[in-house]
């Protein structure tokens, strides 16, 4: 088994959780300090609008757009219970009704977020389902010996009227420490249950944590060496979530506090800047192309600087090959959600088409987000489904262009703010440079002394240094260089400004 390392980085205006394994990066998670993420989140809503010809209704909740109730998220979502259970055929509602309702979806554009009434709580091992007496394994967990015994023991644990499901990470744990998991979650579930009951209107009852307690809780298994955090106060409180519920991961919680950034210091800064880009490159030489819609996302397996060997066919089959691990490894790192169609090199022989699609599907399996790989067409396109969780990357590190119209987008002023502290880190880590100069376009400038980005690191890191940014409208706008010198005192335009 490849060892892991989970790595958070906590900056004032914003965090992120990655997932590396054998120093690979394999997932990467990002959110805004006044983003709100809602997936998982409870809530009484108040049923505003019932749509009886499409058997769905809009739920006011809190947010500033209604939620969307469908009656097949009545009893269960399929992501949850697969093809058990009956689904009911009639939306049993109506205008002015009280609802508990947990949001699956974010609101994406100008869509409302989704909610079922199927609540579901998770737990480290467990997913407890409150309202569904429904026993349920991960399909990740093969071994048929290990399922029987889980199903026996949460049939045995599982209340009246509830039910449990088995996440991977059960087959991990002891006995006691899933049964001690199941009575925390019941516990959790009676709390909701009284702050669902005394809200007069309108409410949230339950919030399923921040981006850092979320994806530390579903990424730990039994292969995670170390949790590395550069925040003091978040390994503090990590460390007492742990410890608070039973999570024997604890002591493998480690504070950062090196002179690089985090992402630099463990050799994946490269990698999570790459997973913007349009374009990816293959060894082979094919490229994979990203392009995003509203409706699904495209990947071409483009073949512009592709090598061709002596045997056409046999040299198209290793490039897809190796096009469908990457084309895995990125959705996962993206977080794209939805329609996927990918457009692979054109094969004639039909055992390397099906072993491309079987390649695919294989990679696939190490996705902790539900995902089906559909067969390959007869114009070599294969399509993906994938569950949407949260926001994809591109749409949290990317803004529309300021230039262009909204028709391509830049990279965020947040992320490029990052970029910035990154490089300086680097810049300054063997003490020798005394002062920086960093030339960006104006509107930049204004950008990073409005957002006060460097204030903290200035009055403390850096409070010996200088550090110049100097105007130059022929930079493009997200662009930046970044020059040291060991002088503390250097030529600048009367146009730079000084950090402080």
């Amino acid at each position: 088994m490849k060892t892991g390392l989970i790595l958070i980085d906590v900056e004032s205006y914003m965090s992120s959780v990655s997932l590396v394994e054998a120093g690979k990066l394999k997932e990467h998670y990002v959110e805004y300090k006044d983003s709100s993420y809602i997936t998982g989140n409870i809530y009484k809503g108040r049923v505003e609008t019932v749509l009886t010809g499409l058997q769905s209704a809009f739920v006011n909740f809190g947010n500033a757009k209604n939620g969307f109730l469908s009656v097949e998220e009545t009893m269960g979502h399929k992501s949850v219970l697969g093809n058990a259970g009956v689904m009911p055929k009639l939306l049993d509602v109506k205008e002015g009704d009280y609802v508990m309702v947990q949001a699956t979806k974010e609101e994406i554009g100008t869509k409302g977020a989704r909610l079922t009434t199927t609540i579901t709580i998770p737990g480290r091992y467990v997913i407890y389902l409150p309202t569904l007496d429904f026993v349920g394994v991960s399909n990740k967990i093969n071994d048929a010996e290990m399922r029987e015994k889980l199903t026996a023991m949460l049939e045995k644990l599982k209340p009246a009227g509830g039910g449990f499901i088995a996440r991977t990470a059960s087959m991990d744990a002891k006995k006691s420490e899933i049964v001690d998991e199941v009575k925390r979650l019941l516990e959790q579930w009676k709390k909701i249950l009284a702050a669902y009951n005394a809200a007069d209107g309108i409410a949230q009852v339950y919030s399923d944590g921040d981006l850092i307690f979320r994806n530390v809780r579903d990424m730990l298994s039994s292969n995670i060496e170390a949790i590395v955090c550069n925040d003091p106060d978040t390994v503090d409180a990590l460390v007492n979530v742990m410890k608070e519920h039973n999570v024997k991961f604890y002591d493998k919680v480690r504070l950062y506090s090196g002179q690089y950034d985090i992402f630099d210091a463990f050799n994946i800064l490269g990698e999570v800047d790459k997973l913007l880009d349009r374009r990816v490159k293959l060894k082979s030489g094919v490229s994979l192309v990203f392009d995003y819609t509203e409706a699904l996302t495209v990947i071409d397996v483009n073949t512009a600087q592709f090598a061709r060997g002596k045997n056409h066919e046999e040299t198209v089959f290793e490039a897809n090959i190796e096009a469908a691990r990457e084309i895995a490894r990125q959705i996962r790192l993206r977080n794209i959600g939805g329609i996927i169609v990918v457009d692979f090199i054109d094969m004639t022989d039909d055992e390397h088409k099906a072993a491309v699609v079987e390649e695919l599907k294989k990679e696939m399996l190490y996705d902790r987000t539900k995902t089906r790989v559909i067969g390959m067409s007869a114009l070599g396109l294969v399509e993906i489904t994938r569950k949407k969780v949260g926001r994809e990357l591109s749409t949290v590190l990317l803004d529309e262009c300021p230039y262009c119209g909204g028709d391509a987008h830049a990279q965020s002023v947040d992320y490029v703010a990052r970029k910035i502290k990154a490089e300086l880190k680097r810049l300054f880590a063997d003490g020798k440079m005394k002062t920086a100069v960093v030339r960006m376009n104006p509107s930049l400038i204004e950008a990073m002394f409005k957002g006060k980005y460097f204030t903290a690191d200035c009055e403390t890191i850096w409070k010996d240094k200088r550090i110049y940014l100097v105007p130059d409208a022929e930079v493009l706008n997200r662009r930046f260089t970044v020059k040291g010198s060991e002088d503390a005192a250097v030529i600048v335009p009367a146009t730079a400004k000084l950090l402080y």
